[in-house]
């Protein structure tokens, strides 16, 4: 008698993104969770089996090489003890990596020890994220623009993993020697997209697809998950393969009649942001929201690597948030507006070790005072401080695909039952926080 499997296992290189991914298979009513503990193997098999999608939600963004030996090991062998059929590599759809930092090179490495044989398609694209891939070079949104990756104002000075190419084929050639080929735009409009893939995987080259619109993106995630009939995949895919696969999958497990998950996001009385993020529309979104009358507390990088300036630090801010929440007023705690405060490792705090310094903040907040919804923004600060919060597991409460958010709810530890949205620094209109406060509109 066979084992029930997943249909798709993936790992996520940073917690919004995780919980982005794990949103978009869960719209379409797959039974969808996402694990910030990896359970141990009868554990995760036993909960794996009545679930379509599994998830793992990582920090590898933001991680050495050696560190993501040590950080994706553990995790890639979960997920082949499961055997889903397909197996993701959530990217960020602005294709963060660099040699030093999130290596690509590396997930490939890695990826190949676990998974024999596989092949890997690379989909960056996101269209309704505004992220595109056209003839080999990737794109993203900024404000009422589209720019290319490497003079796109805040993907191209980027701290860590700056993109100095859009060119992602050139851009992966400095992190591997896997060699890649391409499936662009007249080969996905001429129906010919899985036929280049064949080509590709038969001869031991990856595949970079373009696409602009989700029309491609499906066309893409139909040609991916026939290929993984045939051939271990693991994809380095951002959300745009989810949201794809996802409509693709629940068609064919429940002959089209799915569920309707929750829609509208509930008004929050009490909520508090922890931003980390040093990107410009982040910095947009304080502005906005310090304009509607927020109480917005700067929280200095260079007060936290000294035990008694942080202790004074947490003191100042343990009297003032409560006291706003309790008087219905949000709270922004904040690092960085744009490149001001940029965290880096030789000159601020490492985003570890602000993810800690936040789960404690947090935890302080909520000693003192209801606290209805947490915010965290900023894709590797919001990583550690999830995995600091001490819970197991997260499943999306609700989905807003009007306002392109979710509200997760964490399982097991202190944290269960706590809601918490999760958001990347580039992520959101200008009044991204309002609308977490104050609900679907």
């Amino acid at each position: 008698m066979s084992v029930p499997r997943p249909l798709v296992g993936f790992y996520g290189d940073d917690f919004t993104g995780s919980s982005e991914n794990l949103a978009q298979f869960h719209r379409h009513g797959l039974k969808a969770r996402l694990y910030i503990k990896i359970p141990a193997p009868e554990a995760f098999a036993a909960a794996a089996a009545e679930l379509d999608v599994v998830g793992i939600a990582g920090t590898a963004r933001a991680l050495s090489p050696d560190a993501m030996e040590t950080e994706l090991s553990p995790a890639f062998a979960a997920l082949a003890g499961l055997g889903p059929q397909l197996v993701q590599y959530k990217i960020c759809s602005t294709f963060d990596s660099a040699p030093a930092t999130g290596s690509f090179g590396k997930v490939i490495e890695v990826a190949g020890r676990h998974f024999p044989g596989c092949v890997f398609p690379v989909l960056a694209a996101s269209p309704d994220f505004g992220r595109y891939t056209a003839f080999g070079c990737h794109f993203a949104r900024f404000g009422d623009r589209v720019e290319r990756l490497d003079r796109h104002p805040s993907m191209a000075t980027h701290p860590k993993t700056p993109m100095h190419e859009a060119d992602l084929a050139r851009h992966l050639a400095l992190q591997t020697a896997h060699p890649f080929g391409h499936a662009m735009l007249p080969d996905l409009r001429a129906g010919r997209a899985f036929e280049v893939a064949v080509e590709a995987f038969a001869a031991g080259r990856g595949v970079i697809f373009d696409t602009v619109d989700n029309t491609d993106l499906a066309a893409v995630a139909e040609a991916v998950w026939t290929a993984s009939a045939r051939w271990p995949v693991v994809a380095l895919a951002a959300q745009g393969l989810a949201q794809a696969l996802g409509a693709i999958l629940a068609a064919d497990r429940t002959g089209g009649a799915r569920p309707s998950p929750a829609t509208l996001i509930p008004a929050a009385d009490r909520l508090l942001v922890l931003s980390g993020s040093c990107a410009l529309q982040n910095a947009r979104q304080i502005d906005v929201a310090e304009q509607a009358g927020w109480l917005t507390v700067h929280l200095d990088p260079a007060r936290l690597g000294d035990s008694s300036a942080r202790g004074r630090a947490f003191d100042e801010i343990g009297r003032q948030v409560p006291e706003a929440l309790a008087a219905g007023r949000p709270v922004i705690v904040y690092t960085a507006r744009g490149s001001a405060g940029r965290m880096t490792d030789d000159g601020g705090i490492p985003a570890d070790r602000l993810g800690a310094v936040y789960a404690d903040l947090a935890g302080l907040v909520r000693s003192k005072t209801r606290l209805d919804r947490l915010v965290l923004a900023g894709g590797d600060s919001s990583s550690f401080t999830v995995r600091a919060l001490d819970a197991a597991s997260m499943e999306i409460a609700v989905f807003d695909a009007a306002q392109g958010s979710h509200v997760i709810r964490l399982g097991g530890g202190a944290a269960e039952g706590l809601e918490v949205m999760l958001k990347g620094g580039q992520i959101g209109a200008d009044d991204y926080f309002l609308r977490a406060h104050g609900g679907t509109r």
